[in-house]
């Protein structure tokens, strides 16, 4: 399921270029491509992507013209992780995450797949349906 989540993040890199800024733009699929490369553990995702650039913008970025490209791209991350964490039997949670419910990360994953909702679409249904 993840992988749908991977190809979703691309999507909207690729077909959203011109609302985010040039240096995420470019630095989002740099994101996915490690990704893919190996199989990290929860812990490591979790540090690849919160010690990210890109992460630490998202939660400062209030206003600006790529704020909801963010937070739907950190949303989907988030998703992940936690279904890493979930996968890999862990009860606990970085508190950043713990308000992500586990069993309703797979039907996300499946309409991202499915609908290719824009990220302001993404990011709505993610807090409608995914967070508590």
């Amino acid at each position: 399921m993840t992988e749908n989540a991977l190809d979703y993040l691309l999507w909207i890199t690729n077909s959203h270029k011109n609302i985010i800024a040039a240096e995420f733009a470019d630095h989002c699929p740099s994101i996915i491509e490690k990704l893919k490369s190996r199989n990290y553990t929860a812990d490591e995702l979790y540090s690849l992507v919160t010690d990210d650039e890109l992460y630490i913008c998202a939660e400062n970025a209030n206003g600006t013209n790529d704020e909801v490209f963010r937070q739907a791209f950190i949303s989907v991350l988030m998703c992940m992780i936690c279904a890493k964490y979930h996968s890999e039997g862990q009860k606990f949670l970085p508190e950043d995450i713990e308000p992500i419910q586990g069993d309703k990360i797979d039907g996300f994953f499946t309409y991202l797949k499915e609908k290719r909702p824009l990220p302001k679409d993404c990011y709505q249904i993610f807090c409608r349906t995914v967070c508590l």
